[in-house]
């Protein structure tokens, strides 16, 4: 026989039990755990000392389901294994695990289908907002739907006619500073090592090396472009490529932390020497690119402030602020290591 006010197919430890030890109602001792309605200090404090005497668990869907709210939320990156998404989660997670929040994470690695089953996912599960890098082909306009049902945030890149609160980077700013180092050293055959741009990231990182580039009267010449696969391997084939061109360009830019890799991992293998041979600036900062030899010089982001800004905006959605759309930029910043030098005529 099962004790009195225990489910006997589980054994759990059911509320009525927790309401009759703390000498309250079913519904007080509801309010106590559930952290919803009014509740006298008293009656909370005997509440959750009878639900830890007991062992009772609270049933988070039925939490939910009475205080309106999850207190979760969910993140969907483009790919796990890029150094800034952890960074940016880190400083999203500490903003809302502050405001009471758990960060559940999936990732989408770049592609619409992952990406559209995750926001499903997400929404049943009926987090109180979300955060999405979204993939180079989403749907705008599934994307405009969700954010009038959840708060939701886009990260990282932009998306035709999508009109959601927006964090990103200034990458026009990035790229022309990028540039602009490198015109300054002397450089005038200045290569471009990128993905292929179907993110607005990296489309704007290239708009700021060519606009840079025409503002010193030097020439955007396609023979000085190498575009690579987001992966090591196939940025490693086009900056082979570039380097073993009879006009190999004097100095790269980089647009991605990959590309600076693959053109790191070319230079190895053809037997050239940074900056001896080809100055290199790349776009994003990782720890790798400090520990190198020559350090690398690059155009750091503010990553773990993109995540507290975003964390700060969903919040402020949450709670309630109805104003218009914000799409906030935050700087980048040119960081001038080992690996670029003048460049001398005598060196070509």
């Amino acid at each position: 026989m099962s004790k009195k006010g225990v489910d006997p197919t589980d054994g759990r430890v059911t509320l009525q039990e927790v309401a009759e030890l703390a000498g309250v109602s079913q519904a007080t001792a509801g309010r106590a755990l559930g952290g919803y309605g009014s509740i006298s200090e008293g009656s909370r404090e005997r509440v959750e000392r009878a639900a830890m005497k007991l062992g009772y668990r609270t049933h988070g869907v039925a939490r939910a389901l009475a205080s309106g709210t999850t207190k979760s939320i969910g993140l969907v990156i483009g790919d796990i294994e890029n150094a800034f998404f952890a960074t940016f989660a880190r400083g999203l997670s500490d903003v809302m695990h502050e405001a009471g929040y758990t960060v559940v994470l999936a990732n989408a690695d770049e592609n619409w289908d992952l990406e559209r089953q995750a926001l499903e996912v997400l929404e049943t599960r009926s987090v109180d907002g979300m955060v999405v890098a979204p993939a180079p082909d989403s749907d705008t306009t599934l994307l405009q739907g969700l954010s009038e049902r959840v708060p939701l945030v886009v990260v990282d890149r932009t998306l035709p006619g999508l009109d959601v609160d927006t964090v990103l980077v200034d990458n026009v700013a990035g790229g022309a500073s990028a540039a602009k180092h490198l015109a300054d050293l002397g450089h005038r055959e200045i290569g471009l090592m990128t993905e292929p741009p179907v993110l607005s990231s990296v489309r704007e990182r290239v708009q700021g090396y060519e606009e840079t580039l025409e503002s010193y009267g030097l020439e955007s010449d396609p023979a000085l472009v190498a575009v690579g696969t987001p992966k090591l391997e196939g940025g490693l084939l086009a900056a082979i490529e570039i380097l073993e061109s009879k006009d190999r360009p004097q100095a790269i830019f980089a647009t991605t932390n990959t590309m600076t890799a693959a053109v790191l991992a070319a230079t190895v293998e053809l037997g050239l020497k940074i900056p001896d041979d080809l100055s290199l600036v790349g776009f994003d900062d990782s720890e790798w690119m400090r520990l190198v030899s020559p350090p690398i010089t690059v155009v750091r982001q503010p990553v773990y402030d993109l995540g507290q800004a975003t964390g700060r905006l969903l919040n402020d959605r949450i709670n309630g602020w109805s104003g218009d759309a914000k799409r906030l930029r935050l700087k980048t910043e040119l960081v001038v290591r080992q690996s670029c030098k003048k460049y001398e005529a005598a060196d070509a």
